[in-house]
């Protein structure tokens, strides 16, 4: 009997350990995933800047490929409509330290960050509207009105960039 019991919880602490070890690969994976998300949400904000920067430019010069222009706020646009999805729980500065920017506040006001990046979206469809008119003034005011919508969201959800 005494064998049987040394046998049983052998077993069991095996299997205790390959649970935990299961659950520390899971553990692993899922911070994977969170920085997989953190890193994609990175890369299509900078395309947003990327692309702001170049409709700043040609606000700047007064001229310019207006259609490209175009081109430009509607992607602006599109992205604008992704960023609710690419917050997901977990993927703060609570959680990940300086591996992200993403204040806590998002997920505290999911309602508030919801609106402004559909005021973003709105915004850069109005600067694409103003780029296809070609009238330059209309088109630099816009400029103006998104890049404070940017700027809203980076001011009440983002961590200062050091």
């Amino acid at each position: 009997m005494p064998k049987q019991m040394i046998f049983f919880i052998g077993a069991a602490a095996i299997a205790a350990s390959g649970l935990l070890a299961v659950e520390d690969v899971t553990g692993i994976a899922r911070a994977d995933d969170l920085q997989t998300t953190v890193d994609a949400r990175r890369a299509v904000m900078k395309d947003q800047a990327a692309q702001m920067k170049a409709i700043y430019a040609v606000v700047d010069a007064k001229s310019g490929d207006m259609a490209d222009m175009e081109q430009r706020a509607l992607k602006v646009q599109a992205d604008a409509a992704k960023i609710p999805a690419m917050f997901p729980p977990g993927t703060s500065t609570t959680e990940l330290g300086d591996k992200t920017h993403a204040l806590p506040a998002i997920w505290q006001n999911m309602d508030g960050f919801k609106a402004a990046a559909s005021n973003l979206e709105t915004q850069a469809g109005k600067l694409a509207a103003a780029a296809k008119s070609g009238d330059m003034a209309a088109f630099a005011a816009q400029f103006e009105a998104t890049g404070k919508a940017c700027g809203s969201c980076h001011q009440d959800f983002r961590a200062k960039l050091q």
